[in-house]
């Protein structure tokens, strides 16, 4: 649905100080876009000393609702008229929600980071939780916790009396003692069992980026799961020394995106699903990771991503790369004999393995995709990543015939291949769609004509 602001459009917007590099419009306007709702999400810059008139001024207007965002969480507390339970015991608000008589705080943060982790199948109930500092985001995770039933919080900070304020401030609201305030030199006092880790400090941010709070590799030892809450960088110094343990690590890309959601559904009264939420955060992801230079041609098995693929290059000079010959170079050994020893599972994670390599190491080329790569949707992300992504489709007839006499397609290796043919581009089509940035048909058509056509639309996207 085209998006058209008329008389019944609303208005959705964010206070902050700065808002210049905000990703909330890309959240909230692909938002209504996906639901559509007639609602357009705008960044306001708006110093303290305004604040108080920002917020009226916005009521007068009839505006929806509105996010708050730095320095104003905790200063715009004096101007709501009802205040969320959650909110008042974390001391800040970063939603507003109109009702008939001013706007109600909302703190989406914790309740966001927990949708985000829940995406990732973790649960903190009976876990035992490491925060490392004790800032505003930190007092969020650690309500949050306690709220799950964890079983042991530590809240490691510099300043151990500023944790030591919020463990008893949490402990109290709760009416427990599952909360404990360490100085974070302090980390070799905690139980020697697995611990899922948020990390809440600004270390690892830009300039820092090569930094993390705590260096000693004897910590991440216990990390099963890392939760860093900065996004950008994608992969911090700590989420690095979290993997290279062992342990698995997340950025706070997904809690930024579930805060925005769940903001979006008080303020509209809806429900956002699953598969809208994954295409925003599909938005969201490209918003941070700029596309490279490269051209990656998706579709499936003998759609002539390798004969296409090497015409480009002989004709304009790119590197042609297919990902299959560098997974079997790479692996020393055939795809049939990789799904035979290892299975499909380790294939896919492979592939994602070599989409994070290309996308450090590749420029200008050429990359002709396996089959099932964007079916991943992590990978379905990566290949954007690495470049303009290409769907050539050909029809179910015309692949029969490319790949009938074939005998290294393992997916093929049954009773009816041309039934499990159909099958397969049934559920696959709109996977590649999704992922493309341009659909290219190929039946009946000379491969100079289609490599031209990709170049030229190549060129039209990188000016």
């Amino acid at each position: 649905m085209k998006q058209q602001i008329n008389g019944t459009t609303r208005l959705l917007g964010l206070l902050g100080d700065p808002v210049e590099h905000t990703l909330s419009p890309v959240i909230h306007n692909n938002l209504g876009k996906h639901l559509q709702k007639n609602t357009v999400y705008v960044p306001f810059h708006v110093t303290s000393d305004r604040l108080k008139e920002a917020v009226e001024g916005a009521f007068a207007l009839n505006v929806l609702g509105m996010n708050v965002t730095v320095p104003h969480k905790n200063q715009v507390m004096d101007y709501v008229t009802d205040l969320d339970p959650a909110a008042k015991a974390i001391g800040a608000v970063n939603t507003l929600v109109r009702t008939e008589n001013g706007y109600k705080g909302y703190n989406t943060d914790m309740p966001g980071l927990l949708r985000a982790i829940q995406s990732e199948g973790i649960e903190l109930k009976n876990r035992t939780v490491v925060i490392l500092g004790a800032g505003g985001a930190s007092k969020a995770v650690a309500y949050m916790c306690l709220q799950e039933q964890a079983k042991a919080v530590f809240m490691l900070n510099r300043t151990v009396e500023k944790a030591q304020s919020i463990a008893e401030s949490m402990n109290q609201q709760f009416h427990c003692e599952t909360m404990q305030a360490l100085a974070m030199e302090e980390w070799t006092q905690l139980p020697k069992e697995s611990w899922i880790v948020f990390q809440c400090t600004s270390i690892g941010l830009s300039p820092n980026t090569e930094q993390a709070v705590i260096e000693a590799k004897e910590f991440y030892e216990n990390v099963e799961v890392g939760v860093d809450l900065i996004y950008n960088p994608a992969e911090t110094r700590f989420m690095k020394l979290v993997t290279a343990a062992g342990g698995q690590a997340y950025n706070g890309l997904k809690m930024l995106l579930y805060q925005g959601i769940i903001a979006y559904e008080l303020w509209n009264q809806v429900q956002v699903t699953d598969e809208q939420a994954e295409l925003v955060y599909d938005a969201l992801y490209e918003a941070i990771h700029p596309t490279g230079d490269n051209i990656v041609l998706i579709g499936f098995m003998g759609s002539g991503k390798s004969t296409i693929g090497r015409a480009i290059e002989e004709q304009y000079g790119y590197t042609f790369i297919d990902t299959d010959a560098y997974i079997e170079e790479r692996e020393g050994c055939s795809i049939p004999q990789i799904f035979e020893k290892k299975g499909e599972a380790y294939f896919r994670q492979l592939e994602t393995t070599v989409l994070q390599e290309m996308i450090a190491n590749t420029h200008h080329g050429l990359i002709a995709t396996g089959g099932g790569m964007p079916l991943r949707r992590e990978n379905a992300r990566l290949v954007r990543e690495l470049g303009t992504v290409v769907y050539l489709n050909a029809t179910e007839e015309t692949i029969w015939e490319r790949v009938k006499d074939s005998h290294n397609r393992p997916l093929l290796e049954c009773e009816n291949p041309q039934a499990r043919i159909h099958e397969l581009m049934e559920n696959r089509q709109p996977i590649y769609q999704r992922a493309a940035h341009v659909t290219i048909p190929t039946d009946g058509r000379k491969i100079a004509e289609i490599a031209n056509e990709i170049y030229e639309f190549q060129l039209r996207e990188n000016k």
